[in-house]
Parts: structure tokens; sequence; C-alpha cells
């Protein structure tokens, strides 16, 4: 059964020689690749200006990527306060930021270019934000194009608050199993259905064999071949 990994990072510091083998023990055939943080900025510095020592960071690990895209390998643009635009070969949008880390510029022209381009291409954009900017960035967004959870909202302000929130009622949001627990897994496709659900290990701080195996406990047939591989190949436009 095809399965391809939503969510796993890789980069010069992190090489996809490290993430290959446990692809391969997981029976992984490719997935999402998008660069560790720590090569786009300082997550560690609150009052961080960018540099050209992370501009040359990111430049070098966006073109490490570029050159790993395969038939079921892609690679997702992760932005920062540059807001430079990404490549014709990267097929989605890494946002992230978590609280007490350096903020992005949403009140910026540069933000709002950014956003027009990644929606006007119809670039599925994976929003690891804190609540109050998820949502707000998703309202930007205005369904023009994919919203990826990741780990179900885990580190969003939690699975049930953006439940209760209404994100999962819209159509274009989607999410990721990577980290998730059982029961939050279970809820969502109780209640939306395994159609917006993508299967993601979040390597290097998960595992992949164990990722797969907690989501082969929960879907059977049809259903796991949808979130293994089948949903992710639509969102992507490759089926």
């Amino acid at each position: 059964m095809l399965a391809l990994d939503s969510h796993a990072h890789c980069g010069l510091t992190l090489p996809l020689e490290e993430l290959q083998p446990l692809w391969t023990n997981a029976q992984i055939d490719g997935g999402v690749l998008f660069s560790p943080v720590e090569e786009i900025y300082d997550r560690c510095d609150r009052k961080f200006v960018d540099s050209k020592r992370y501009q040359d960071s990111r430049e070098r690990v966006h073109s490490y990527l570029e050159k790993l895209v395969s038939k079921q390998i892609f690679v997702y643009w992760f932005v920062w306060n540059d807001f430079a635009l990404p490549g014709d070969v990267f097929t989605g949008i890494k946002w992230h930021r978590h609280p007490y880390e350096p903020e992005y510029k949403y009140d910026t022209e540069e933000c709002n270019r950014f956003i027009s381009h990644m929606c006007n291409a119809r670039l599925p954009v994976i929003i690891e934000e804190e609540f109050h900017h998820t949502i707000k960035l998703a309202d930007r967004i205005d369904g023009r194009t994919p919203i990826i959870i990741p780990h179900f909202g885990g580190l969003n302000g939690g699975y049930e608050q953006l439940k209760r929130s209404g994100l999962f009622e819209r159509s274009t949001v989607y999410v990721d199993t990577a980290l998730a627990s059982s029961y939050e897994i279970e809820d969502f496709a109780s209640n939306y259905g395994a159609g917006r659900i993508l299967f993601g290990s979040d390597f290097p701080f998960g595992d992949p064999h164990y990722e797969r195996y907690k989501v082969e406990q929960i879907f059977t047939g049809h259903s796991l071949k949808k979130v293994l591989a089948l949903n992710l190949l639509e969102l992507l436009g490759q089926k």
C-alpha cells in the first residue's frame, strides 16, 4: 500500500540520508520535506532581526531541497519575514512559529504579496502558529488555498479549541496525524470524514514507523489508502 509522509523535516543539518532508512523500515515511499526551523530563523531569540547569515541559510536549504524533488518526494517552501517567493518546484508552504519565538510581520505589504501569491498558485500551506494567529491567517486566506493544521492542532492551541472555533468545518482545512492522539484522529474522522486527514511523522520529532502504525490501528481499506497517500496526492494535484 502506497504511503507518503506529509510532514518531515529535512535540510543541510538533517539530510535525507538520515530519514531514508526510517522511511524504508516503515515502508514509506516518499513524502513532503521542508527545512528544519534552525535553518530559517533563530527561534531562541524573541527579538531576532533577520540577518545575512539566515538569508544565506534559507537560500542554501531551499536549494538543497530543490535537488531532492522526484516522483514521490515533494518539497515545501519555509516562509519567513523576507517573504521571498517560492521557486516553481515547491508544491506547498510551511508557515511556522511557536509562542516566545520571533513573530511574523503580518501587517506588511510583503506579507500581503506573499499570501496573494500563495493563494493564486493554490499552494497548500501548513500553518503551525499560536491560536489567534492561526484563525486570523485562515480568515485572510478565506478558502483560496488549502490549509493544513499539523499535529491536529496540538501546537496551534489544541484540537478541541480549534474544533470549537469552527475551523475544521471549513472544507479547505486539512489535518496531519504527526504526534496527534488516536482520540483526536478518530474524533475528526467521525465528524468530518477521512478525506482531509494526511499521514505525517514529524521526523525527527516523531518516529515514522510508529506514526504509520498508529494510523493503521484506526483506519482500514480505502480509508487507510486515502490517509496514507491518496489525500496528499489529490491535495497536490498528483492524481
